[in-house]
């Protein structure tokens, strides 16, 4: 083979894997940092959901905190869980499980709103420490995905003040309703330590 030819030879393999590459990006792009599919099975997502939905969703009718959970309830989650999807995901060094979750609202100027918080979770995916940090207004969907990029991880460096603050985005905690983290659910009689 000569100079030339390899030369050529060369181009042509280089060419074969630029393009490769680039076609493999196009048909394959990466998931995003903060997509559920890095850190949660695809086929636990639907179970750790409901199992969000349990804290986050609307009770059954005469159940309260405390009986929310009991299995006979689980279909009730199940249905209301479809309507939810992950927007951001993450797990930190420790294992914290942080969530920007879009789901729907019952208002009459939209229907969605998001919930972020955080809790750990077990082998069995059951949540511990479940805590939301903030609830949106009720937004325009695609404003609350645009807002996810620094909303979300300003949650992750513990640095919401001035999302919270701002009464446009965020409509709790406010001043008279904060998240109870014993019964898991926004409450007026809550006392901030």
């Amino acid at each position: 083979m000569t100079k030339k030819s390899a030369r050529q030879f060369s181009m042509v393999i280089i060419t074969i894997v630029v393009v490769s590459s680039v076609l493999y990006l196009i048909l394959f792009p990466p998931i995003h940092k903060y997509h559920v599919d890095r850190y949660v099975p695809a086929k636990d997502q639907d179970t750790l959901l409901t199992n969000i939905v349990t804290y986050m969703g609307v009770k059954p009718r005469n159940t309260n905190y405390e009986t929310r959970l009991d299995p006979a309830y689980r279909s009730f989650y199940v249905k209301q869980a479809k309507e939810y999807r992950f927007f951001r995901y993450y797990i930190d060094e420790t294992g914290h499980h942080y969530f920007y979750i879009i789901r729907p609202a019952r208002h009459a100027l939209g229907n969605r709103r998001a919930i972020g918080g955080t809790y750990n979770l077990d082998e069995d995916l059951k949540l511990l420490n479940y805590e939301e940090r903030f609830v949106t207004q009720v937004l325009d969907e695609n404003f609350l995905e645009d807002i996810a990029a620094d909303l979300f991880i300003a949650m992750i460096n513990n640095d919401l003040n001035d999302y919270l603050a701002n009464r446009m985005i965020i409509e709790w905690p406010d001043s008279r309703l904060s998240f109870d983290k014993e019964k898991k659910e926004w409450r007026y009689d809550v006392t901030t330590e």
